[in-house]
């Protein structure tokens, strides 16, 4: 035997010995997580480790059994050492692979349990941070988290909806009074220096009926829903701007805007007519008006105020900017049947909202013809909201089932998923809620549940650990 065939005998010990070692710690390893896995509720991963730890326990039997005569020499035994601990990363990203992406609840804010008040409504701020409005006070939390100020309800009036943009840093807040309805009283707020710009009391307006607000920010411009009118006030300095009177036997539902446009639809109940209605936003100057096909129980609730989607009746009916129909989706179709809640959402040039049928889950529709361009079914589980997502176009989806809460990303323009869903750790959350992508990997749920049990607010932070 040549010399260098009898150094070749004595390297091949001492690397199965080596090998052995290395693949022996990563068992190690996995067993501890197996361990960890029996006292957790989320089971992804677990069949994969089940699987890969005992096939790796018996190739590191077989090696460290054909390699035992290399274990002479506290070189290759510390040799062995170094190359087992190296191994144990690669391990440990094979781990995080196959569990997925995981998020839980770093942070959260709690300071009644229950609480006192009804929550009514959320905005995100422009910088950082949002309000969370009770019916007893508005909540302004910072970009950290805390607690930053806010206002109290005025003394006898309940705060009841809050307008469903911002601009300019300011919000609408309705408020009721007894005697009154909802939006008798209404105050615009700065939300950077966390003061009343102004508030108005006016006569209290017939019901609106649904979920529509009584207030709408439309670019400079406060939109208020009074007794017989819709007002528009300077959104500042509240001064009326113009006044637009609504027929006798009708009322203002279903107001929103956007840009330099306000909608809303004219109901008339004892006639049996509804009407979309559009003004300029500055003068009030009426732009067009078109007749609806619904009938005087029908809900009525605009989706999108650019482009046009408007809830009525039996289908969600598409309008273009000079208030010509376009299109229809029907609430109740041969496929699908559309969801009322958890709300809509508007990414590009598609309705993106929930719905049930065969397969349940989320689809997009054309705002241009009505046409479903997408149907994401998503495991078949409960779509809890909806949200612009992180990634440009994108859509964020949270669905819940009996074992677990995931956080969905979904190209806006495909409805594919880009990768697994996160699973939400022990993460808090009502049937209502609003979601805002904060931070570099976070995102932040502020719960609106009536119950009032819940934290105000849940800060999620994607896991890196176990």
């Amino acid at each position: 035997m040549n010399n260098s065939t009898r150094q070749g005998a004595r390297r091949m010990p001492r690397a199965l010995f080596v090998a052995g070692t290395a693949v022996a710690a990563v068992t190690v390893l996995y067993l501890l997580l197996l361990g960890h896995l029996a006292f957790v509720d989320w089971s992804r991963g677990r069949g994969l480790l089940l699987l890969v730890t005992p096939a790796l326990g018996v190739l590191g039997y077989v090696l460290l059994a054909r390699g035992r005569g290399g274990s002479r020499g506290a070189a290759v035994r510390w040799l062995a050492a170094a190359v087992a601990l190296a191994a144990l990363w690669p391990a440990w990203q094979g781990y995080v692979w196959m569990r997925g992406p995981q998020a839980y609840a770093w942070t959260w804010w709690q300071s009644e349990n229950p609480e006192s008040a009804r929550p009514v409504g959320a905005w995100e701020l422009p910088s950082a941070g949002f309000v969370r409005a009770r019916t007893d006070r508005l909540v302004l939390f910072n970009g950290e988290g805390r607690r930053a100020g806010g206002r109290a309800a005025p003394q006898g009036t309940v705060f009841c909806a809050l307008s469903r943009t911002t601009a300019h840093d300011v919000g609408l807040v309705a408020a009721a009074r007894t005697p009154g309805g909802c939006g008798t009283r209404v105050s615009a707020v700065d939300l950077r220096q966390q003061e009343e710009l102004w508030s108005k009391d006016l006569p209290a307006a017939p019901p609106a009926g649904g979920d529509a607000p009584p207030v709408a920010v439309v670019d400079t411009t406060a939109v208020v829903v009074a007794d017989g009118a819709l007002l528009g006030l300077d959104l500042r300095g509240g001064g009326e701007r113009w006044r637009t009177p609504v027929p006798a036997g009708c009322r203002a539902r279903a107001l929103d805007g956007a840009a330099d446009r306000v909608l809303y639809v004219e109901d008339c109940p004892a006639a049996g007519t509804a009407r979309l209605t559009s003004l300029d936003a500055r003068t009030g100057t009426p732009a067009w008006q078109t007749p609806l096909r619904a009938g005087p129980a029908a809900e009525l609730r605009l989706l999108s105020a650019r482009p046009i989607a408007l809830r009525a009746g039996d289908a969600v009916r598409l309008f273009d900017d000079a208030g010509r129909e376009r299109g229809a989706v029907p609430v109740v179709g041969p496929g699908e049947d559309l969801l009322a809640e958890p709300g809509p959402l508007v990414s590009g040039g598609l309705l993106v909202l929930p719905v049930k049928g065969r397969v349940p889950g989320v689809s997009a529709y054309s705002l241009l013809d009505g046409s479903r361009v997408w149907h994401a079914g998503l495991d078949g589980a409960t779509v809890l909201g909806l949200a612009q997502g992180r990634a440009p176009g994108g859509v964020d989806v949270v669905t819940s089932t009996a074992a677990r809460t995931h956080l969905w990303h979904l190209d806006g323009a495909t409805g594919r998923t880009g990768a697994r869903p996160t699973i939400l750790r022990d993460v808090p959350l009502g049937r209502r809620f609003e979601i805002y992508p904060t931070g570099v990997e976070g995102y932040t749920f502020v719960n609106l549940d009536p119950g009032g049990e819940l934290p105000s607010y849940v800060a999620l932070k994607r896991v890196t650990g176990w």
